[in-house]
């Protein structure tokens, strides 16, 4: 078949044409369903559909900024007799609302119903939603192919990522899915299950030596939970042994530093290669974190220390050589504007890269369900989630107060400079290690740049 694959992105995405890791769905796909014709079409890199051009289907991987593009161009293609697919996180979270524009709907992780789609079309037996979840689905009367399980990470099949015209700056690759945390905010539980699946080490590893240059590890959490520890010290240390060495980035939590066995993670992951961590600290209130579900993974062990002990967790990965960004979601009814400006100082008095970004009550979450219960989602709003003391406007002029100062000329130089003397205590020959540290601080000084373009432009855009 000549299937098109399109990664939709709203013409205002702050990412488009700015967003320097390889988007992975596309490439799923088409690993898990080879032997035919595919095109992809990224829009996030700025390429638009060619309504004109012939293909027996067209799938759409749907972010949640990009749904009305997304079903605009559905529908589009449906107009001129072409099947479209619609999938992806978004459209997991409102599968009902997709289908009005969609010949059918995939819900969950495509690579375990893509095949059966394409086998499902070529029979003319199209199928209204095809679901991979334990959970009981309500299909409304129409036709439904569900698979009572998330997918088995042994048999996940290799993305192929040659339909790129786009050269990425980072590959990505992904070793684990599910997380057990369950931040009310996060959608993350909702489509890959509160249990950790893994991936075989050698998978990843083989992934990994095939990349040139960076890449990005997509685990919600690097460093692990306890129960997967061991896992990532095998995975690192596999890493470590690749003849080239590259370095990497991905998210991870604060809480693996206040234990011996997590601090191991930790140094593993650095001697690995891993240059820069996207820490999610969501708040510095401890009202905040108990309520919201963070308070065990920001390293707290009561809300009167979560300050103290992240400050710690802090130090601690940074000497290792790893950059820090702090993740703050601001916007919960304990919040206050002088938090903006503390949190801050926080980050400036860390050494922290600092992203703020507004609360916003994603489908599927926990805080959506309480939040409509309480009559307090709007989404016509600039935020959907009504604040009961503070406008939309108030929240977003802080915001961008506090982007344009965390990341003004002067923050990113003094962050550069910190990064710099920790990269020079590192060990190693002196011969190699200059090098190491011209490349990893101009790392450090490009990566704020691009931040800054894509937090400030955002901020500026709200």
């Amino acid at each position: 078949m000549r299937i098109t694959l399109i990664l939709a992105a709203s013409p205002t995405d702050p990412l488009r044409r700015n967003d320097p890791f390889m988007p992975l769905s596309l490439p799923i796909l088409a690993g898990s369903a080879p032997g035919h014709e595919y095109t992809f079409v990224d829009m996030l890199a700025g390429e638009e559909p060619d309504l004109s051009r012939r293909a027996d289907l067209v799938g759409i991987s749907v972010r949640l900024t990009a749904e009305t593009t997304a079903f605009r161009i559905a529908d589009e293609h449906r107009k001129r007799g072409i099947p479209v697919v619609l999938g992806g996180p978004q459209v997991s979270s409102v599968p009902h609302r997709a289908a009005e524009h969609a010949d059918s709907v995939v819900v969950g992780e495509g690579e375990v119903l893509w095949p059966t789609v394409i086998e499902d079309l070529r029979r003319r037996q199209l199928r209204k939603f095809y679901v991979a979840s334990p959970e009981p689905f309500d299909g409304r009367g129409q036709s439904v192919h569900q698979v009572e399980s998330y997918a088995d990470l042994a048999k996940t099949p290799f993305p192929v990522r040659r339909h790129y015209r786009k050269k990425y700056v980072f590959d990505t690759v992904f070793a684990a899915r599910g997380c057990p945390i369950d931040c009310d905010f996060c959608s993350v539980p909702h489509l890959f299950g509160h249990e950790v699946r893994l991936r075989p080490v050698g998978d990843v590893v083989r992934e990994i030596d095939a990349f040139d240059g960076f890449f990005y590890l997509l685990d919600d959490t690097v460093f692990g939970r306890p129960s997967t520890y061991d896992y990532y010290l095998e995975l690192y240390a596999a890493i470590a042994r690749l003849p080239k060495q590259r370095l990497w980035t991905g998210q991870a939590n604060l809480d693996a530093a206040t234990t011996e066995k997590g601090r191991e993670v930790v140094r593993a992951a650095a001697r690995a290669g891993l240059l820069y961590a996207a820490i999610g600290m969501e708040s510095l209130n401890p009202e905040v974190q108990q309520r919201s579900g963070t308070l065990r993974k920001s390293g707290g062990r009561t809300p009167s220390d979560l300050v103290e002990r992240m400050r710690q967790s802090i130090a601690f990965i940074q000497g290792q050589g790893i950059l820090v960004s702090g993740w703050f979601t601001m916007g919960y009814e304990e919040d206050r504007l002088e938090d903006f400006a503390s949190t801050l100082e926080f980050c400036r008095d860390n050494h922290v890269i600092p992203i703020l970004c507004p609360l916003e009550a994603l489908p599927g979450t926990r805080l959506r369900t309480r939040l409509e219960a309480e009559g307090r989602v709007s989404p016509t709003r600039k935020i959907n989630v009504v604040h009961p003391t503070l406008t939309d406007d108030q929240i977003l002029g802080a915001l961008k107060e506090a982007s344009d100062a965390g990341f003004g000329v002067r923050e990113i130089l003094s962050r550069t400079l910190f990064a710099a003397r920790t990269f020079g205590r590192q060990g190693g020959e002196l011969r190699h290690r200059i090098p190491d540290v011209i490349k990893k601080t101009m790392f450090t000084l490009n990566l704020q740049v691009h931040l800054r373009r894509g937090i400030v432009g955002l901020a500026n855009a709200e």
